[in-house]
């Protein structure tokens, strides 16, 4: 069986768990992907409109055994970004999210991937925690993010002394509004299973 498909039975194995949809709907779903030229199946969910995006990243989030994130409107730092090359980025479906201490949180698709840690090293030499997010959002985010960087210019010096502006700015919004970024993180089904027992 090709990795691929390895990966769309696994998943829909998840699915099935959580009861997001049917025994018959995964096997129906994975025969789709098989005749798809669609290289990842949770893309190929998602257009197709067969999964929503918050079920998918727990499913993700369960299979990797790392936390999710959705990163859509996500502010990422500007000085994180500039350390990584952009085709780095985009090849592997990744972005960097915050630096917690010495530990620099990067989303990735497929956390799993042996070639991340080697290829991150080359950049930085922060420790490596990855949280899982949904691969086109993380395209659309760095896309986003170097398509404003053309159109503003982009100065080093200005980037590092904006930092901390940037971060307190961040914060701000984050208490404006009232929300905090979505992140489901596996450690924590077992609460939750007890308390739907309990209902």
């Amino acid at each position: 069986m090709e990795k691929r498909e390895t990966f769309a039975q696994a998943l829909c194995d998840i699915l099935v768990k959580h009861k997001v949809i049917k025994v018959e709907e995964a096997r129906a779903m994975q025969r789709a992907f098989k005749n798809s030229s669609k290289e990842s199946f949770d893309d190929f969910l998602l257009e197709e409109s067969l999964v929503e995006e918050a079920p998918l990243l727990k499913a993700l989030s369960d299979l990797y055994e790392v936390p999710a994130i959705d990163v859509v409107g996500y502010f990422f730092e500007t000085f994180l970004l500039h350390k990584f090359p952009k085709d780095f980025l985009l090849r592997k479906r990744i972005i960097p999210l915050q630096v917690d201490e010495n530990i620099l949180i990067m989303v990735a698709s497929n956390p799993n991937d042996p070639d991340l840690l080697p290829e991150i090293g080359e950049n930085v030499s922060y420790d490596i925690q990855f949280y899982v997010g949904l691969g086109r959002d993380i395209e659309d985010s760095v896309k986003e993010f170097y398509e404003e960087s053309l159109t503003q210019g982009y100065d080093q010096d200005k980037v590092e002394n904006d930092h901390e502006i940037e971060r307190e700015a961040y914060h701000e919004l984050l208490l404006e509004e009232d929300e905090s970024p979505k992140i489901h993180d596996p450690s924590a089904n077992e609460d939750e299973e007890d308390e739907d027992t309990e209902l």
